[in-house]
């Protein structure tokens, strides 16, 4: 009862200081809980044994795994106590606020050198959602807190159920470190929903994600004895799709050292958006990943870029949310494999729920080709669809919504536009649409659509920015892999 009185008094609350300047110190418990433990989330190797305000938080409220909810006894003595030492926590790691360079670019920008067209349309390419770097409680990695770890049956219930909601099917990379246990343990109950994938998340020093790898592939306890390009050389012989995941975690891994791996892991775990640049959190550098992949696409290389969950353990509240997102969505009916499909790059990803699905397409002489393909034209139209079918869905619970309340209300969600944005092979901005989120829904999808003359040898790929002219902050929704083009020369 004193749990649900506090939800309600938090969301009744939210509307007397909307408009005013709000801070930490306003945070309803749940929210400052699940900070704390987003912060504990990126550390390198997970460690949360030595980490006592975790340990305090666990002791002093109630968690309740299944619904995902923390019980809070408002009354009891050291709830006050318990959130004055989480306040200090994060204040103590919040991040001198400095000028935004990029917000300050974006509104500096010269305009592209081709005019959109937005539309408002009720069909989407279909597609099927692809979970990567996934971990579970037989993760050879931190052993203590295994209330905050779930089985491979229980991720796998979970993402079935995301799923159901969404009347979508799936493929699921289970990338346990040092072990491809949970694909034993799964593939015998999987349903036609959810195909589980034989995978691997693969090295020490180098982390890589080997999807759909050979059963009994002799080199799967070695990973930790290589690096960087060692690695990539090893990694040949599991026959799986081989990704870099987050390559500039643990000091940067350029582009130029990737060799004839698959993918590139841009995109890791929900915390590289406002709010969590308010807070020293040590974060992927998924920004400069994707620099690092656009050097890579203009040096000629082909690498698809896919994002990772890279889920180790529950952040009470925001279970389901950080078991998904980012989650990546793949063009097709799935008649061809999940290892195919990211091979040829047919896939785009999202960061929330809030974000439509993304297929990029062009047509030309007639056809239409899609993301990873490679056309032969010297001018064609291309395409961007924003499928709102899913954005409706519900993820989570009450506990889940109360924390979403007052992120939005530390990020001047009222202040917040959408843009879409095309680039060429020289990571050029070749064209943009504003988009009013609010303009779409389930069964009202958008295309951006666009004439384009390309050069040479070149590429159009898109990204989706929600920015904030309040907070002055952009963040990345989605982004696609590219359209690869070659012109047609007439003599």
């Amino acid at each position: 009862m004193n749990f649900v009185l506090v939800i309600i008094a938090t969301l009744f609350g939210i509307q007397a200081f909307a408009e005013e300047t709000t801070d930490l110190k306003d945070a309803p418990l749940e929210f400052l809980i699940v900070k704390t433990f987003e912060n504990a989330h990126q550390d390198d190797e997970h460690h949360l044994e030595d980490k006592p305000l975790l340990q305090e938080i666990l002791n002093t409220v109630s968690y309740d795994q299944e619904n995902d909810e923390i019980i809070i006894n408002k009354s009891s003595l050291t709830y006050n106590d318990l959130k004055n030492k989480l306040i200090i926590h994060l204040e103590d790691i919040e991040k001198i606020q400095q000028s935004n360079t990029e917000y300050t670019r974006w509104k500096n920008e010269p305009a592209p050198a081709f005019s959109t067209k937005l539309y408002r349309t009720n069909y989407a390419p279909k597609g099927y959602y692809y979970f990567n770097h996934i971990h579970t409680n037989i993760s050879q990695d931190n052993e203590s807190m295994k209330l905050l770890k779930m089985s491979p049956k229980k991720t796998y219930k979970i993402l079935e159920r995301f799923l159901n909601k969404r009347s979508s099917i799936g493929s699921v990379a289970f990338a346990d470190h040092d072990t491809d246990k949970a694909f034993d343990l799964i593939n015998p109950h999987a349903s036609q929903i959810l195909e589980p994938l034989r995978s691997i998340e693969w090295g020490g020093a180098t982390h890589m994600c080997l999807i759909d790898i050979k059963k009994d592939w002799f080199e799967l306890g070695n990973g930790r004895n290589y690096a960087k390009e060692e690695s990539i050389i090893k990694s040949r012989s599991s026959e799986g799709f081989r990704i870099i995941n987050h390559p500039n975690r643990k000091g940067s891994f350029p582009f130029t050292s990737w060799l004839d791996a698959d993918g590139v892991e841009v995109w890791n775990t929900i915390l590289e958006n406002s709010p969590f640049l308010a807070l020293k959190i040590k974060r992927s550098d998924n920004k400069g990943a994707m620099e690092q992949w656009a050097y890579a696409l203009n040096a000629g290389k082909k690498y698809t870029a896919v994002a990772g969950s890279d889920f180790h353990f529950t952040i009470p509240c925001f279970r389901d949310r950080s078991l998904v997102y980012p989650v990546n969505y793949i063009y097709g009916n799935k008649e061809e494999s999940t290892k195919k499909s990211l091979k040829d790059g047919k896939a785009s990803f999202l960061t929330s729920p809030s974000a439509p699905k993304l297929i990029l397409q062009s047509q030309a002489d007639e056809k239409t080709y899609i993301m990873g393909e490679t056309i032969n034209a010297s001018k064609l139209t291309i395409e961007l669809f924003g499928d709102f079918s899913d954005t409706n869905k519900s993820i989570g619970g009450t506990c889940y919504n109360t924390v979403r309340s007052f992120y939005k209300l530390l990020t001047f969600w009222k202040k917040r536009q959408w843009q879409a944005r095309f680039y060429n092979k020289a990571g050029e901005l070749v064209a943009r649409q504003n988009i009013n989120p609010r303009k779409f829904k389930a069964g009202k999808h958008f295309k951006v659509e666009f004439d384009y003359i390309p050069k040479a040898s070149d590429l159009i790929r898109a990204e989706l920015w929600e920015i904030n002219s309040k907070s002055q902050t952009i963040d990345l929704l989605g982004a696609t892999n590219p359209i690869y083009i070659k012109t047609k020369f007439k003599f």
